[in-house]
C-alpha cells in the first residue's frame, strides 16, 4: 500500500509542477499583452508617447511615459527570459497610438521559444509559441 502511494506521488508531483509552471507563464504572457494594449491606449488618451521597456538584467518590464512608470513594474517568471536575439527591447507607441518600431520579442520558456511580433502602424500583436 505504501509503495502504491509513493508511486502515485512520484508521478503526480512533477506533473503538477509542470502544470503550475505552464499556468504561471501563460498568466505572464496574458498580462504582458494587456499591458502593451494599455500602453497603446494610454498614449492615445494622453497624446504622449508611451513605452513598454524590458529591463533584462533586473528580470522585469515596466510601462513608462516621460521617464515615469505609469504601472508597477512586472517581474518575469523565473522560467521566462527575453532572448538576446530579440530585435526589440521595448515596444514604443507615439502620441497617436501608433507603433514606432516593428520587430519581434523572443522569449525562452520552459516549453521552448515563444515570440511576440509587433507590427508597424496600429500596433497589431501576434503571439506564437
Amino acid at each position: 500500500m505504501l509503495s502504491l502511494l509513493m508511486t502515485v506521488s512520484l508521478i503526480a508531483v512533477p506533473s503538477y509542477q509542470a502544470m503550475a509552471t505552464d499556468r504561471e507563464e501563460q498568466r505572464f504572457f496574458d498580462s504582458l499583452m494587456r499591458d502593451i494594449y494599455y500602453a497603446q491606449s494610454e498614449s492615445y488618451r494622453t497624446n504622449a508617447p508611451v513605452m513598454v521597456v524590458f529591463r533584462e538584467t533586473e528580470g522585469r518590464y515596466e510601462v513608462v511615459q516621460s521617464f515615469k512608470a505609469i504601472l508597477p513594474p512586472r517581474k518575469l517568471p523565473a522560467t521566462v527570459k527575453l532572448k538576446a536575439t530579440s530585435n526589440l527591447k521595448a515596444v514604443s507607441f507615439s502620441a497617436n497610438g501608433s507603433v514606432t518600431a516593428a520587430g519581434t520579442l523572443l522569449f525562452d520558456t520552459s516549453d521552448g521559444e515563444k515570440s511576440l511580433i509587433v507590427h508597424i502602424g496600429k500596433g497589431r500583436l501576434v503571439f506564437s509559441g
